[in-house]
């Protein structure tokens, strides 16, 4: 006997049900989202910064961290300021 890949094919239709079958498709669409997406979020990153707006801005909210973490640091912990040797 002769098993063919439609014999096979009508065989799994027959074994599976419905929710059985989204089940295993949404499953294979799930694992291959998780590996393509984090590439195409890397390859928008890289392009985004590589504009001088957004270099600047990061320049900007990296200044403003900075300022906020000195500030408190040396209000409210002056201590940690006299630890530090030069």
């Amino acid at each position: 006997m002769k098993i063919t890949k439609q014999y096979v094919k009508q065989l799994i239709r027959e074994e599976l049900t419905k929710t059985q079958v989204r089940d295993v498709v949404d499953d294979a669409i799930k694992k291959q989202l998780q590996k393509e997406i984090p590439k195409v979020v890397e390859k928008e990153l890289e392009k985004m910064l590589k504009t001088k707006d957004i270099k600047t801005d990061i320049g900007e909210i990296a200044k403003k961290v900075i300022k906020k973490l000195y500030k408190d640091l040396s209000f409210h912990h002056p201590y940690i300021i006299d630890r530090i040797k030069v």
